[in-house]
């Protein structure tokens, strides 16, 4: 083993506080695993909540293991060095279960990547022996299909509460010698467990024609829900170090869930009903935070609709703390609530009008009236705040060149309301996604998303607003990722290897076929074994109802039951 790995990972170690570390004998050995490099897996609040809810059972042990960056891959392929954890440095073949927090598509390479390195066959099937090799997070929540060759099963959901049962099964498995089959078939029971192996797909050109489940296997997989936030600790920087993509910031969730229904928002539907954290808890955790570090990120879905939010901004500023929200909406703006915020060190406001006409807006269901836009930037104004930072889509569901020169005039409108300020535009390429009314949806035509990127950033360069965009191109790969089916194993495994264009060569046929092509309501879907709780009718429902232009109220929580998870 390379003693120069060895000492970067330590130097890490060194810098860190709130580690975990275990004896190994006699517990479950685990290894949680990062699909990206140390600095962006660290700044991830699921992942740091996991590695301490898994710690936190009796009888196991729960390690890290991340990406190595580019300089630690060469010394890893130079010393022939298998990827180690970091709190032991132990091989991760050497663990019970390998397990992946999976949060974005484009990290499946990877996953793939970190499997080999650690000599760990990629594949499923040919694995008889341990270690289980297992993946979780917001990305296989949603669509685990398309790297479902690789792992033994999914952990499908919120792991408060659901994931102790999975440490009790493989603890009975292990010791009692149980046979990988066995071991799985046990998982199984739960039902927020996914088997792939379980499940037999016919597909008939780029749709699935029928999935045929082994006997014994359920009809669907229920992800797991967090009922009562409460009872679980608040999902905080349990370890902290200044070596992240958010440096020096502790980060404390304050609600999780979103009831507006933007029908092109993943994490809206994923995580219904809205659930908010109690705000005692929330104090806790930001002072917490704050003798750690003097910025303090508030994280959630939404976090301006939390009820205790300017409470807790006053208790920070009252601490000379600076604080950030990693979610705005421009309706929950007042006057108070923006001082508030320019005293915890609000500079720059982000802001997500998401398209630039009514029209459109009406669309996607967001809810905002031009004119509630324009007030809540006039009050930015007043508050004294000069620099905002704006959130687009293009290539939405009925869009037209018409909506997308509303997004240059909106902009320029705002930034005259500013009287001189700053205006920043992030515009990105809509990809349809899982869990949504627009699961149904195709994605937008490269040349399309390029000409209409192409309008918006003339337009507003000569107006002095700078555009940062996602590649129409980067986009097309994400898009065919979020809802492809398991064929796609065998292009991911040949991209971990050579690269995305080798491994898409001679299929960019069908591929485009795949992101391209609309769905039919009737079509079995790759993730339609994965039940979160909203009815598959109410999306189309509502996917009928946004291309009609129809708006539809938020979530009445409790209080109605028209998506079927109240």
């Amino acid at each position: 083993m390379s003693w120069g790995l060895k000492k970067k990972i330590r130097e890490r170690l060194s810098m860190e506080s709130g580690t975990v570390y275990k004896e190994h004998g006699g517990r479950l050995k685990v290894c949680l695993v990062y699909p990206n490099t140390y600095s962006v897996g660290m700044a991830n609040l699921g992942f740091q909540s996991v590695y301490m809810l898994i710690n936190a059972i009796e009888g196991c042990v729960c390690e890290r293991a991340f990406l190595p960056e580019k300089d630690l891959l060469q010394e890893h392929a130079r010393t022939c060095t298998p990827l180690f954890s970091y709190e032991s440095q132990t091989p991760l073949k050497d663990f019970d279960l390998v397990a992946f927090s999976a949060p974005f598509e484009e990290d499946y390479v990877n996953i793939l990547k970190i499997l080999a390195l650690a000599g760990i066959e990629p594949r499923s099937a040919p694995r008889s022996s341990w270690p289980i090799v297992a993946a979780g997070g917001v990305a296989v929540s949603l669509n685990p299909e398309p790297i479902a060759d690789f792992l033994d099963f999914f952990f499908i959901g919120e792991a408060e509460g659901a994931f102790e049962p999975v440490v009790e099964l493989l603890k009975e498995s292990r010791s009692g010698g149980g046979e990988k089959k066995d071991t799985l078939s046990r998982l199984d029971s739960l039902d927020w467990v996914y088997v792939p192996s379980f499940y037999n797909v016919v597909y008939e050109g780029i749709r699935i024609k029928e999935v045929v489940a082994a006997k014994g296997a359920k009809a669907s997989v229920k992800s797991a829900k967090t009922g009562d936030l409460s009872k679980a600790p608040v999902p905080q920087s349990f370890v902290y170090t200044p070596q992240t993509e958010f440096r020096e910031t502790y980060c404390v969730e304050v609600e999780r869930g979103c009831g507006k229904g933007c029908r092109f928002c993943a994490a809206g539907f994923l995580y219904l009903p809205p659930r908010m954290r109690d705000a005692a808890a929330v104090l806790e955790s930001v002072s917490k935070g704050l003798e750690s570090s003097g910025k303090v990120g508030l994280v959630g879905t939404a976090v301006s609709e939390y009820p205790e939010i300017k409470e807790v901004l006053r208790r920070g500023i009252g601490r000379n703390a600076t604080l950030t929200l990693s979610s705005l909406r421009l309706d929950e703006l007042d006057s108070e609530f923006l001082a508030l915020l320019k005293d915890a060190g609000y500079r720059t406001m982000t802001l997500a009008p998401e398209a630039g006409t009514e029209r459109m807006r009406d669309i996607i269901n967001k809810g905002i009236t031009g004119e509630e836009i324009m007030e809540s930037v006039r009050l930015i104004a007043d508050a004294g705040i000069r620099r905002v930072r704006l959130y687009f889509l293009v290539g939405l569901p009925g869009e037209t060149d018409e909506d997308v020169q509303g997004i240059v005039d909106l902009s320029i409108e705002i930034r005259k309301a500013l009287k001189g300020g700053e205006v920043n535009l992030s515009v990105n390429p809509f990809i349809p996604k899982p869990c949504t009314p627009f699961q149904w949806h195709g994605f937008e035509s490269i040349d399309v998303i390029e000409r209409r990127l192409g309008i918006i950033k003339k337009s507003l360069g000569k107006a002095g607003i700078m555009v940062r965009e996602m590649s129409a191109r980067e986009a097309f790969l994400q898009a065919y990722l979020s809802r492809a089916d398991r064929r796609a194993g065998e292009i991911i495994l040949a991209a971990a290897d050579s690269g995305w264009r080798k491994a898409m060569k001679g299929k960019e046929a069908f591929i485009a076929e795949s992101v391209h092509s609309a769905r039919d309501k009737d079509d079995i879907l790759p993730w339609d074994i994965i039940d979160h709780g909203v009815k598959k009718d109410y999306f189309w429902k509502e996917y009928q109802r946004g291309l009609g232009g129809k708006t539809t109220p938020p979530c009445d929580v409790g209080r109605c039951s028209r998506c079927g998870v109240c």
